[in-house]
């Protein structure tokens, strides 16, 4: 009888321990994908301030820039690069051309810009936020 009890008790030690186990485990928040500017995609729009400010971006989720290819790009760029619409050349020789260009947000500001001479200055720039 007690050679039994012995695999029972063990199988129910090890059953506790699994549940315990999966019921401390957190599920992470599923990456959102966001096309920039919405219906109106990434092109001369005025400020995407406003597109930005009605969301709330977290670190893993993605932004799609839509456009016709090769009428615009997309760069991914430093607060100084957003700022005065000048991509390094680093930053400029990763430039997406596809019309359906994404990236991953990281967490902080995320700074981007079209490289095409003129466009960031219209307007075809974004700062997001991830939290």
């Amino acid at each position: 009888m007690g050679a039994l009890r012995t695999p029972l008790v063990c199988k129910f030690l090890l059953i506790s321990l699994i549940l315990v186990g999966l019921s401390s485990i957190t599920i992470a928040n599923a990456s959102k994908v966001y096309v920039v500017g919405g219906t109106k995609q990434w092109g001369f729009i005025g400020s995407y301030n406003k597109w930005c400010t009605r969301r709330t971006f977290f670190a893993g989720d993605v932004l799609v820039f839509k456009y016709p290819e090769g009428a615009h790009n997309s760069v991914r760029t430093t607060k100084f690069g957003y700022k005065s619409c000048k991509a390094t050349a680093r930053e400029s020789a990763k430039a997406m051309w596809t019309g359906n260009d994404k990236y991953t947000l990281r967490k902080g500001n995320n700074y981007f810009i079209c490289g095409i001479p003129g466009h960031c200055s219209s307007g075809m720039k974004v700062n997001v936020f991830a939290k």
